[in-house]
């Protein structure tokens, strides 16, 4: 069913979700993402990041621990789930993600690729932190 809807229609799909979608080949160069990971990237067209790596969008120390969340998932073929992750976006702020990292497979069931997807829990990570340090002033206050 999917494969019988126009690209315009995937891509209206993709952007509706809530969450930032992107795609990458086995060198971890982007072939795709929605516009909310565009967004987030300072990045007005889909298209820019298309043959790019992370290191042409983020600075090289979160550029590296994605590739690196990559490699993970290209050379196992496993899915890596739950990665929180700190995100410096376009505009300077820092956001706290959760991100899902898949393998894209061939129908040879050979990994040609990743599947990522994020969203953010930046006032979770404040609360869970906010939490931390209402315990700690009551443990030294006891």
């Amino acid at each position: 069913m999917i494969n019988s809807l126009p690209p315009e229609v995937l891509v209206q799909v993709l952007d509706a979700l809530p969450v930032r979608i992107f795609w990458k080949d086995r060198e971890s160069r982007f072939l795709g993402c929605n516009q909310r990971f565009c967004d987030d990237a300072g990045v007005a067209d889909p298209r820019q990041f298309i043959g790019k790596s992370d290191f042409f969008f983020y600075h090289p120390d979160q550029a590296r621990a994605f590739r690196d969340a990559d490699a993970e998932v290209l050379f196992s073929g496993v899915p890596k789930l739950g990665i929180e992750e700190k995100l410096t976006r376009a505009d300077g702020t820092i956001v706290w993600l959760e991100t899902n990292k898949l393998p894209l497979k061939d129908e040879a069931g050979n990994v040609i690729g990743v599947l990522g997807m994020y969203h953010e829990i930046t006032e979770r990570k404040l609360a869970e932190e906010e939490r931390c340090r209402v315990c700690l002033r009551g443990a030294a206050a006891a």
